[in-house]
């Protein structure tokens, strides 16, 4: 099941006593089980359980679950690696989410979603999971619109764009730069472009972005006079090491791969934007040539961290002998 259709669920009041959460992103993890808070408990003061097999005996999760409270009627339990319940506490547990009790909801969370254990193969056959993976694109964009809706807001395209590369892969970083714009418009229903502007933190990461761009398309005056304006903003050369490195593995990889580009399912330190032209990038360039900016990546980092060399210097010359 998709996320963001159970939360619409939520908001209609269908509330099911049992979720189960699959993947290991933590933000998405802690919003889902608000919006169900929320959802169940209403102006109530909230109980909640957070239930961890490492610290609780497998007994005492069961006792807990199927236990009636005279003064709450209400609970909320949230169940964290269910799979390392052994014997009977494992079986107790299918057979109660087969008959959960209706005062109770139950959220059940596995981080891992390549785990095949025998206990998740049966709970699958139970409930629908619900993904809770870190998205990628083109997801994270839905994402960074649906936070917008959420705020009673509407985002130009190009802001959204925007916002998702300032992110990465990052929802809770997605979530808590778009709340800034937000505050920031106050009233206003509409986000436009201009309005990024006016923060100077994402002025100055969208020059890195160009930077990327710039030295992938071979553009030798733009990426000098953004390496420039990068350096002399407080940044430094062993601060753009990572990121460069990771460019031009990234194009090095395509280049081996014949100009295809697999779509990465881990942090990058580059954004969607840079990303997505990769391959075009690559065609740029000789597998000599990109062998050999890593090469120059490789000996700058040593010198960084062994011997004095200005920033300045070091980017220049790195600039000049990858497409000068």
């Amino acid at each position: 099941m998709i996320i963001k259709n159970a939360i619409n669920d939520l908001k209609t009041g269908a509330i099911l006593p049992i979720y189960y959460l699959k993947g290991g992103d933590q933000f998405l993890q802690s919003f889902f089980i608000e919006k169900v808070s929320v959802a169940f408990f209403g102006d109530m003061p909230a109980d909640k359980t957070l239930m961890l097999p490492d610290d609780m005996k497998g007994k005492e999760i069961i006792d807990r679950l199927t236990m009636s409270d005279l003064f709450s009627s209400k609970k909320l339990f949230i169940l964290r690696n269910p799979q390392q319940l052994k014997g009977k506490p494992n079986d107790d547990l299918l057979a109660y989410c087969k008959s959960p009790m209706e005062s109770h909801v139950l959220i059940i969370i596995n981080d891992d979603w390549m785990n095949k254990a025998a206990f998740f193969k049966k709970l699958d056959k139970l409930t629908d999971s619900i993904n809770v993976q870190t998205p990628f694109s083109p997801d994270i964009n839905k994402w960074a619109n649906y936070f917008f809706k959420e705020r009673g807001k509407i985002a130009h395209r190009d802001v959204v764009d925007i916002m998702v590369d300032m992110a990465g892969d990052s929802v809770a970083h997605l979530n808590n730069e778009i709340e800034k714009v937000c505050l920031w418009a106050g009233k206003r229903k509409s986000i436009e472009p201009n309005d990024i502007e006016m923060f100077s933190g994402w002025k100055r990461e969208r020059q890195r972005w160009e930077f990327l761009l710039a030295l992938g398309g071979k553009n030798y005056d733009k990426a000098i006079s953004l390496g420039k304006t990068i350096i002399t903003s407080n940044d430094s050369m062993i601060s753009l090491i990572y990121p460069l490195t990771t460019l031009f593995q990234e194009m090095l990889f395509a280049k081996m791969k014949n100009g295809t580009f697999d779509e990465p399912r881990g942090y990058m330190p580059i954004p969607p934007s840079v990303k997505k032209r990769i391959p075009q990038f690559a065609r740029g360039f000789s597998k000599e040539e990109l062998e050999s900016a890593l090469n120059e990546l490789c000996k700058i980092d040593k010198r960084q961290k062994t011997s004095y060399s200005t920033d300045e210097t070091e980017l220049f010359q790195f600039i000049g002998h990858v497409i000068g």
